[in-house]
């Protein structure tokens, strides 16, 4: 019990810093939305409209949106995404490995059955997690697939701890995606990136032995990206 105060405490004061942050939007096309705060109710987003950091954007299909973070780096968010604001915060290795530990000792708890590594409450990480509630306009694809795009996104733009963080975040609302060679595969890359070797394998390993039925991509691309990267950290 005192090293989870510990851990509770040392998360609080990580992301206590992140409060506050803004994104404007410089340039959009297509399906854009935005909602504010806790509201339920999705607006049209416009250039120079200021987002903060409880607000949540989305993008419909061959929408796509740029924004400008805290008057610095721009971030582009392609077509069929969300992606709530705070998960724009980059985040440290250190919170991201201290804020996981605290699920591994939420796991430890007695009378909890072992289960995989979820994020719980992300209230504690950076607010309220809007993006996985049943307000975001509706998708008639894969139910996560505009979460995974945003976390695709976070990726591809060099977030890698704010990625893994949105990818388990994703499998708490969406168990199902832990099938998923995709989303493994994901969690490979950016623990890759983040030269977690470890980490890495054990994820590119379990995406391919992954069932990948149900709600999965059919793609044998991240099969393969899963074998390359499990190549390159076994050589």
């Amino acid at each position: 019990m005192r090293v989870l105060s510990i851990v509770f405490v040392l998360i609080f004061a990580c992301f206590t810093a992140a409060w506050g942050m803004e994104a404007k939007i410089v340039r959009l096309s297509g399906e854009v939305k935005i909602r504010r705060g806790i509201e339920e109710t999705w607006h049209p987003a416009s250039v120079e409209m200021i987002l903060k950091e409880i607000d949540t954007i989305t993008t419909g299909e061959g929408g796509e949106v740029l924004l400008q973070i805290d008057e610095g780096p721009t971030f582009r968010l392609g077509a069929n995404a969300i992606l709530d604001i705070a998960d724009l915060k980059k985040i440290t290795e250190q919170e991201l490995f201290l804020y996981l530990t605290r699920q591994k000792v939420d796991q430890l708890k007695p009378g909890k059955g072992r289960r995989p590594l979820r994020t719980g409450n992300v209230s504690a990480v950076h607010g309220e997690d809007k993006s996985a509630d049943q307000t975001k306009p509706e998708n008639t694809g894969i139910p996560w697939t505009p979460e995974t795009n945003g976390a695709k996104a976070l990726l591809e733009q060099a977030y890698y701890t704010n990625a893994i963080l949105k990818l388990h975040k994703i499998a708490q609302r969406y168990p199902a995606i832990e099938k998923c060679r995709e989303f493994h595969c994901s969690l490979g890359q950016a623990f890759e990136a983040l030269n977690e070797p470890g980490q890495a394998i054990d994820a590119y390993e379990t995406a391919l032995a992954a069932e990948n039925n149900g709600d999965c991509s059919e793609s044998d691309d991240w099969e393969q990206a899963a074998q390359e990267g499990l190549k390159r950290l076994k050589e």
